[in-house]
């Protein structure tokens, strides 16, 4: 990523390893990052916390504290589904641990937990709060942005599918998912949206091969799949996840 020039990275931000990695695991990586000095310094290195015990999502938020990362995603425990007001308390516990500038994150899909626009509005209030990765509907953007008031809220649309659409709802960043096999071509075919430049035939036609090559099936498998031809041993998923991969091969 660094090499082609990308700029920031979100780390253990989704697909599980919030939740499926060990807490001494997500540690060894912070660890490894810290090592990494050139990038760490030339590029803004978010950090997921979550995980199914708060208490070890305290822990982790507390050891970002004192590193250089740049910020955290804070997720929720999944299958637990907390009420909102205690999803509130998780969150502030969290973010005041880390001291770090945080990108909310709301995937019901995933958690269970749809985090609503007053919760979000409420935690929009604390000066560490940035914005927010997936809102959850898109209609649910247009409510949010009116109860903050505030232009410098950021709305990050988790991955690719429908983002012209998202962005014409306010979506105004991308936690991109293709971007992990084709970062200059999905950076410059995002960057036009805002400004409504069109894309010519070329560049569609290669924006559609990528989606084409990363959506078709399990995204992740794919991303996984694509970046180990490419010399970046990123190795497989978790099982089940790529269970049928393995059967078919």
């Amino acid at each position: 990523m660094y090499k082609q020039g990308v700029k920031s990275v979100l780390i253990s931000g989704s697909t599980g390893e919030q939740h499926s990695l060990t807490l001494q695991e997500k540690i060894e990586i912070i660890n490894g990052l810290e090592l990494e000095e050139e990038r760490i310094i030339n590029m803004e290195i978010i950090f997921g916390v979550a995980s199914i015990r708060q208490n070890e999502a305290e822990e982790l938020a507390e050891k970002i504290r004192h590193t250089k990362m740049s910020g955290i995603t804070p997720g929720y425990p999944t299958y637990v589904i907390p009420s909102q007001e205690e999803a509130l308390v998780y969150t502030k516990i969290v973010i005041n641990l880390s001291n770090k500038p945080t990108i909310l994150y709301n995937n019901p899909k995933r958690t269970g937990l749809d985090l609503s626009e007053k919760s979000i509005i409420q935690l929009s209030k604390i000066d560490l709060v940035v914005g927010i990765k997936d809102a959850g509907n898109k209609e649910k953007v247009e409510q949010i942005k009116n109860g903050i008031g505030r232009n410098n809220f950021y709305f990050y649309a988790s991955g690719e599918v429908d983002l012209e659409e998202k962005v014409l709802h306010g979506y105004n960043r991308l936690s991109s998912i293709a971007g992990n096999v084709s970062p200059t071509e999905i950076s410059q075919w995002f960057q036009k949206m805002p400004m409504k430049q069109k894309v010519n035939k070329q560049e569609n036609e290669r924006i559609e091969t990528i989606m084409e090559q990363v959506y078709q099936g399990n995204a992740i498998v794919n991303v996984k799949k694509i970046m180990n031809h490419m010399d970046i041993p990123l190795g497989i998923c978790r099982s089940p996840v790529g269970n049928i991969e393995d059967v078919n091969h």
